[in-house]
């Protein structure tokens, strides 16, 4: 006959306790580590969103790709900057190869006419008080 579990040990965790072992676990990984890991899978998203990945051309999403090497580019900079150039070396050939891809991809679609820049995010503005003079009116 086996023993009743302890019914502790059976339940799903709470959200409040999810939270405390995220932050526990975030308060004891490196940035470093995050970076490195956020450089990766930045490389990843690019390569299946060129339609490089195991899916082909089903998951190919040009402005996506753009985003993921941009997004890539960005991080290359910073982890060059904090990390050192040795750090970096490993991302950059990728990033080459990516950024040629993603080229020779947006040539292929010459013909189809290029989509509308998104709508400026008005969370992206800064808020300013009703009654606030802007931009030069100043008095």
């Amino acid at each position: 006959m086996t023993e009743p579990r302890d019914p502790q040990e059976q339940r799903e965790p709470t959200q409040e306790e999810m939270a405390e072992m995220l932050a526990e676990r975030l308060a004891r990984t490196p940035v470093r580590d995050v970076l490195l890991q956020c450089m990766a899978t930045f490389i990843d998203m690019a390569g299946v969103r060129l339609g490089m990945g195991p899916t082909g051309d089903d998951a190919r999403d040009l402005p996506q790709a753009r985003q993921a090497i941009e997004a890539l580019r960005a991080l290359l900079g910073v982890a060059e900057q904090e990390l050192g150039a040795a750090q970096v070396r490993p991302f950059k050939e990728p990033l080459a190869v990516l950024q040629m891809a993603f080229s020779r991809a947006s040539e292929e679609r010459t013909d189809e006419p290029a989509p509308p820049p998104p709508p400026p995010d008005a969370g992206s503005r800064l808020w300013v008080p009703p009654g606030t003079p802007r931009g030069g009116d100043a008095r």
